[in-house]
């Protein structure tokens, strides 16, 4: 049996594999107009995903009867929120209105599924959200700024300084429970299988996302 601080190892290089070339929101290549419009978009987007995110969040707390996991959660709804408020105080500096954002069909039921998935035992639940997701969005927001910092450098910093690295501190708790649950090979083909459906769905949106762009382009 693989141990399960190498078994997270592994499934975090397999989640970096699968989303290797795979987030099409945004066109480093593109002029810097078109980048400034996409990072806008991922703001506006930003805003009904953190607060999507605090939703869950309170959903899940009370299915997760692990202590030591169920303890970090209200720290990270505490982040979510403030992720909200910053992003929507940033759009509004720039003269945007960030209510004005309707998600994808495809994003918002990624998100009712999510919320939907609190009965879920906690392994599956935070290697689909915490580990699966949160990585995931750490990366597309190193990502991000690197696209802004010459278009949008006060956002860039916004990101890197405010953002990311509460990020991180979640995607810490997708590992730590991993670490902890994912003791046996049953329970580590459940981890693994619910991170590929996690991961499959948030293509299938960022997929959505792309056809929508191309044609309005």
């Amino acid at each position: 049996m693989t141990a399960a601080r190498d078994f997270v190892r592994e499934l975090a290089q397999e989640n970096a594999a699968f989303w290797r070339g795979r987030d099409v929101r945004v066109d480093p290549g593109a002029p810097s107009a078109v980048r400034r419009e996409q990072i806008r978009y991922r703001m506006r987007q930003g805003v009904y995903n953190e607060l999507r995110s605090a939703e869950l969040i309170a959903a899940w707390i009370p299915f997760v009867p692990e202590r030591e996991l169920r303890e970090l959660l209200p720290g990270q709804l505490d982040d979510e929120q403030r992720h909200y408020q910053l992003l929507r105080r940033r759009l509004i500096e720039l003269g945007e209105d960030p209510d004005a954002y309707r998600p994808l069909p495809e994003w918002e039921a990624l998100f009712d599924w999510l919320v939907a998935c609190r009965t879920r035992p906690t392994l599956e639940k935070l290697a689909m959200f915490q580990f699966a997701g949160e990585t995931q969005s750490c990366e597309g927001f190193e990502t991000l700024i690197a696209l802004a910092e010459d278009v949008d450098l006060e956002t860039a910093e916004l990101y890197r300084t405010r953002i990311l690295p509460d990020e991180y501190r979640h995607a810490a708790i997708g590992r730590k429970a991993l670490t902890l649950l994912a003791e046996s090979p049953a329970a580590q083909a459940r981890a693994r299988a619910a991170c590929r459906e996690m991961n499959e769905k948030v293509f299938a949106a960022y997929r959505a996302h792309r056809a929508r762009v191309d044609r309005s382009a």
